[in-house]
């Protein structure tokens, strides 16, 4: 028995109730191909990056499972018959790539377990260094007394020179 996930893309008009009859279909199609369900995420509907069949928007399924190599092309099959699926792909993968399924009830969750994820410090990171931009450009709307007028325009000093060093050759 080999590992094997699949990523499949369903038709985005579909109604709760009917989407979730195509998933129970496909994973009672693997357990009736002799196959062990070992992970299933509904990662929602997503906009795709190019237009399949005329939309732009598809549910995404993920499923990983394990199965002899027989049973894969009839799940294929199953994928290509399938008109509520619009695109498919079913790769091999090793025992370590498996997922593990995590469900943690809310009222379980403390500060003590609940970490951020790498996406959420990113964020954070941004909107710090938004902040830091934005007083700096504050910063540089002010004039400083130092600072040469911008009024006076550099190009015309050089040819100022030129019009006294040819004054002065006459």
């Amino acid at each position: 028995m080999n590992f094997y996930e699949t990523m499949y893309i369903v038709h985005p008009a579909l109604q709760a109730g009917r989407l979730d009859d195509i998933v129970n279909n496909i994973n009672t199609k693997i357990d009736g191909l002799k196959g062990k369900r070992l992970y299933i995420d509904n990662w929602g509907k997503k906009k795709l990056s190019y237009a399949i069949d005329k939309q732009k928007y598809g549910t995404y399924i993920l499923v990983q499972f394990e199965m002899g190599g027989d049973g894969v092309h009839e799940l294929s099959n199953e994928f290509e018959h399938n008109g509520n699926i619009l695109r498919y792909l079913i790769n091999r993968i090793e025992k370590t790539d498996i997922l593990e399924q995590k469900e943690i009830p809310p009222s379980s969750m403390n500060d003590e377990a609940v970490k951020e994820s790498p996406k959420e410090n990113v964020k954070k990171d941004l909107s710090n260094e938004d902040n830091a931009a934005a007083k700096d450009s504050s910063a540089d709307d002010a004039p400083a007394d130092d600072a040469p007028a911008d009024d006076a325009p550099a190009d015309d000093a050089p040819a100022d020179d030129n019009k006294e060093s040819k004054e002065t050759k006459e």
